[in-house]
């Protein structure tokens, strides 16, 4: 089984779910969870995709940041597992952790747009230690850029987040790591060291799509880390392109 973690879908801005699923199914992806585009807090189409296409895939919602939980948990009701937020989100209502609070109530799992400074904050910190039971999905391997240059202090900071066993990390295309066109070489040790810091089976792959088509493409994608990956044992291979993603995206099933 191989499962894609991370993926856009819209009307409006990139491309309707139906090409995300001619993609999948030439890359023989089975199932896959759309993220909610930035600045998108109407989650409409994630919802009737996630209707029309119920065996195939889940999805993270956007709310705005004014909400207090309630429309959190109108979404979640409606059947959306997911949020996406940011380190440092707040909600301007009267309890600033209320977006984050309603998740945890809620047995979301929360998706988030990272960078390095805002992981290493005090205020992803205090977040992480305050709700320890709330699955928490680092995206683009915790934000490292392809300009990041040994020995990459920020990033290593960021993996003692390992050390909560309910923080786990996607792995990304390579394109976000390295510079185009292929081959990527050298590939940095990225991802070797998020291997080391979170194991195989608290790692899972995401594409990207459709921003990785201006960079390597979906089924690079999806080839490069595989065959980065190939010496792992196949059952950590199957945790990463997979099992991982399965256990915390499609846990209900």
């Amino acid at each position: 089984m191989i499962i894609d973690t991370h993926c856009h879908a819209g009307l409006r801005k990139y491309e309707p779910v139906e090409s995300l699923l001619y993609h999948m199914d030439h890359n023989n992806v089975d199932r896959a969870v759309l993220i909610q585009y930035g600045g998108n807090s109407d989650n409409t189409y994630l919802l009737d995709c996630l209707k029309r296409f119920p065996q195939r895939l889940t999805a993270a919602m956007i709310v705005d940041p004014s909400d207090d939980g309630e429309a959190v948990r109108r979404w979640a009701d409606a059947g959306i597992g997911g949020i996406r937020l940011t380190p440092a989100a707040r909600s301007t209502s009267a309890d600033p952790l209320a977006i984050w609070r309603a998740a945890n109530d809620c047995g979301l799992v929360v998706s988030v747009h990272c960078s390095l400074d805002l992981l290493n904050g005090e205020a992803f910190r205090d977040v992480v230690d305050r709700f320890p039971d709330l699955s928490i999905v680092l995206e683009h391997l915790g934000g490292v850029k392809a300009d990041a240059e040994p020995p990459y202090e920020a990033f290593t900071k960021a993996l003692e987040l390992a050390d909560h066993a309910n923080v786990t990390m996607k792995v990304p295309g390579f394109g976000e790591l390295c510079s185009v066109p292929l081959p990527f070489d050298p590939i940095p040790p990225l991802p070797r060291l998020a291997l080391e810091a979170f194991g195989a089976d608290r790692l899972m792959w995401g594409s990207d799509y459709p921003p990785v088509s201006s960079r390597e493409g979906y089924t690079n994608a999806l080839r490069v880390p595989q065959e980065y990956f190939a010496d792992l044992r196949v059952s950590q291979q199957a945790e990463i392109f997979g099992e991982t993603a399965q256990r915390i995206w499609f846990s209900g099933e």
